[in-house]
């Protein structure tokens, strides 16, 4: 598998969003994954707002809010993300909001780039990134992905030693979004763009976001939501 990422012009608030890939990236192959930061995605679709409205469009944008001594963490339709992924960096001075719907972009970009360079399979990945719990720093995440399934199951095979597994699901959507990260960087690189080639997945037509296979968990179903809750009851009995 190889990851590129694209050093492209800047991209400035309202500028078509396809014609900029068009412009920058080489022709695309059939089985070959495009990759986009969600910073462009927002920007072609207008999504900013000034510095001083970040706690209303915090709140505008998120369904619930959960506040920590450090950041906000809030639930909205891309799952749970630190201050609703409103964002200050590489920005000109300005807040940028995650895009309107990011399953439907990629699909839209998907089928839009699959005529524009005449090939059968393609997927796109919109990305952002995200803080992992109990871990320092930060990684790739796909917020939104169209032409490919996310996720390959391992349920109900056997592994080397004839084990059936019960639960194992690889996520391949939020692998390849972090190892497209990793080269497109976070900083000042100017690399919005990556495109993936020999990528082991399984390519699909593009679904419309209603039918699009859901990579958040409520915390009721997540794993970690009991220890955290196990931890914070151990503290306050603690005290």
């Amino acid at each position: 598998m190889l990851v590129t990422a694209i050093k492209t012009s800047l991209f400035k608030n309202g500028r078509p969003l396809f014609d900029f890939i068009v412009q920058h990236v080489p022709p695309l192959h059939s089985g070959d994954l495009l990759v986009v930061t969600s910073k462009i995605v927002a920007l072609s679709e207008g999504r900013v707002a000034r510095l001083a409205d970040k706690q209303r469009i915090i709140a505008q944008e998120s369904r619930e809010v959960i506040e920590t001594p450090w950041a906000f963490i809030t639930c909205g339709a891309d799952g749970w993300s630190i201050n609703a992924g409103v964002d200050a960096s590489n920005a000109d001075g300005q807040l940028v909001l995650l895009p309107r719907d990011t399953g439907a972009a990629a699909a839209v970009l998907c089928v839009a780039l699959k005529k524009r360079f005449r090939i059968k399979k393609l997927g796109v990945i919109i990305t952002d990134t995200r803080s992992v719990p109990l871990r320092v720093g930060t990684i790739g995440r796909a917020l939104g992905y169209a032409g490919f399934e996310p996720l390959k199951s391992y349920i109900g095979k056997k592994d080397l030693f004839g084990r059936t597994s019960r639960v194992t699901q690889s996520n391949h959507a939020d692998a390849l979004a972090a190892a497209a990260v990793l080269v497109m960087g976070e900083g000042n690189e100017r690399c919005p763009l990556a495109v993936i080639s020999g990528a082991p997945v399984l390519f699909t037509a593009p679904r419309s976001s209603k039918r699009t296979i859901p990579l958040a968990l409520s915390p009721e179903l997540d794993i970690f939501s009991y220890v955290f809750a196990h931890v914070s009851k151990k503290k306050k009995r603690q005290k």
